[in-house]
């Protein structure tokens, strides 16, 4: 492991890293095969994880937890003394596709629809040449058990990927990717929308957004029929976690 040891943030622990230091453990566990999972954590998470008690257990159990949301890296860069803690999952997914050529790691896309998977491998072939795709499922609809099944995990299994990217939606995304890097040993991560986005299913908010902290408003905007809980209910509930944090720090 390459980043420092987690901190807590809404009491969820957090690997204070940079998007580079991130990068670099990831590529280190693929290597390694040691059945770490990776996960991208948002201001949703964790406020599904305060009314969740499992789902806390597993985002505080094995693998690791990185700021994806800006609100979480604020807060960690907060503690950190001023250095940068974002890890956007997307920009994250694109970096290790990059990197991870010169080391020939083997991915694995399980997620998304055959239509967007069978896109995201042509931008991925088009925009990293030389990147090992071993395989792509898109799994049928069903709960996070499920998709865990013995048959699926044997299709992921067959195709010896050094790292297998899962993209099914929190908190789903988070159970199944621990899951398999359980059962397999394999590296995993949960990447939500980075398959879409990539592969050019769902718009990107333009880099002065992302730039802004806004992009949360234009995922928002885009998506508001799926998205409308997050941004309401679960803005009021983070900053009610976040006050509840600063009052047990006073």
């Amino acid at each position: 492991m390459t980043v420092a040891p987690s901190m807590t943030i809404g009491g969820v622990a957090i690997a204070p890293a940079s998007l580079d230091e991130a990068v670099d453990d990831a590529l280190l566990h693929a290597e390694a095969h040691d059945g770490t999972c990776l996960r991208f954590t948002n201001t949703w998470c964790i406020v599904l994880a305060d009314r969740d008690p499992e789902y806390k257990a597993l985002l505080n159990g094995s693998g690791e937890n990185f700021a994806d949301g800006r609100p979480v890296a604020d807060a960690v860069q907060r503690r950190r003394g001023g250095r940068d803690s974002h890890v956007r999952g997307p920009s994250f997914f694109e970096e290790v596709l990059d990197r991870g050529r010169v080391a020939g790691v083997r991915h694995f896309f399980y997620g998304a629809d055959d239509e967007t998977l069978a896109k995201l491998a042509t931008v991925v072939a088009e925009r990293y040449p030389g990147a090992i795709i071993a395989g792509r499922l898109a799994p049928p609809f069903g709960t996070a058990d499920e998709l865990c099944a013995p048959e699926l995990l044997a299709r992921i299994e067959v195709a010896s990927p050094d790292i297998v990217w899962v993209g099914l939606g929190t908190p789903k995304q988070d159970i199944v990717a621990t899951c398999v890097a359980k059962k397999l040993g394999v590296t995993t991560a949960a990447v939500g929308a980075a398959f879409d986005f990539v592969a050019g299913t769902k718009a990107v908010a333009p880099l002065w957004m992302r730039r802004t902290k806004l992009e949360w408003l234009f995922r928002f905007a885009s998506e508001p029929k799926r998205l409308w809980q997050r941004y309401t209910t679960g803005i009021i509930d983070w900053e009610r976690i976040m006050w509840r944090e600063r009052r047990r720090h006073a």
